[in-house]
């Protein structure tokens, strides 16, 4: 996008491509999925080393939309751009139809989280203004599909979020009353597993008790059988004279 926005092309106006139609297409999705994302790809090490690298690429994030948007205000004949978490099947087919190549692609869908990723990402918006004024820039210069498609029909956020607006309460209560479930429901799993790991515990120490008794019934057989090679060995040095000793008292019984 960068040689595109210093007016590298093909035409003279710098416009990219040619005569017929949108030549470049630009995609972008949901920015509370995009931040699972980046989290997950977040490097191992020091707090600070990951705070960062999530602030370098929210940087990026902030940059590539503007320029999204801008590019878009230049040539808007000529650039597609997307929100592939708007439009639906008519999004489907115009993909089918002017990029197959992109066909087999999954498009980006909940993840049962979205709840909780919603208000994370309404904190770091709050955060980062810049942020919020380049994704709603490149909602309004996105192209839209249908009515529920189009930039600002059902928020800002690419679904029923706008980022723009306070979290409804009856949202939020809902996002709260779900959390407490599921931290209800992680107790009970987390005191399973603590049972489990108590009976396996007693299981190991139950085993390790057996180990030990079979242990010392083989120290003891193993004691009893140094002793008898003990004597064996020591019989063994003794028998060249205890054989003579034999053969001089052998005559004179004779």
């Amino acid at each position: 996008m960068e040689l595109l926005e210093s007016g590298a092309g093909g035409s003279g106006d710098g416009a990219p491509g040619g005569e017929r139609g949108p030549r470049i297409w630009i995609f972008y999705g949901s920015l509370a999925r995009g931040l699972a994302e980046l989290v997950a790809r977040l490097p191992e090490g020091e707090e600070g080393a990951r705070v960062a690298a999530m602030d370098a690429a929210l940087g990026g994030w902030q940059a590539d939309l503007a320029r999204a948007a801008a590019l878009k205000r230049r040539w808007r004949e000529r650039i597609r751009l997307l929100n592939l978490c708007r439009g639906g099947e008519e999004l489907e087919q115009l993909l089918a139809q002017e990029l197959p190549e992109l066909a087999y692609r999954k498009r980006p869908q909940g993840s049962g989280g979205e709840g909780q990723l919603e208000l994370v990402m309404r904190g770091l918006l709050q955060w980062q203004p810049g942020l919020l004024n380049a994704w709603l820039d490149a909602e309004h210069w996105a192209d839209g599909f249908g009515a529920a498609g189009r930039a600002g029909a059902a928020g800002p956020g690419g679904g029923a979020a706008d980022w723009r607006q306070p979290m409804p309460l009856p949202h939020l209560l809902q996002l709260l009353l779900q959390l407490q479930a599921e931290g209800g429901g992680g107790q009970e799993r987390l005191e399973a597993r603590c049972s489990a790991l108590e009976q396996a515990l007693q299981r190991e120490r139950c085993h390790g008790e057996l180990l030990q008794r079979h242990l010392e019934q083989m120290e003891r057989e193993l004691d009893h059988y140094v002793a008898s090679y003990e004597r064996a060995v020591d019989l063994s040095l003794r028998l060249p004279e205890l054989l003579q000793r034999a053969r001089r008292l052998l005559p004179a019984e004779s």
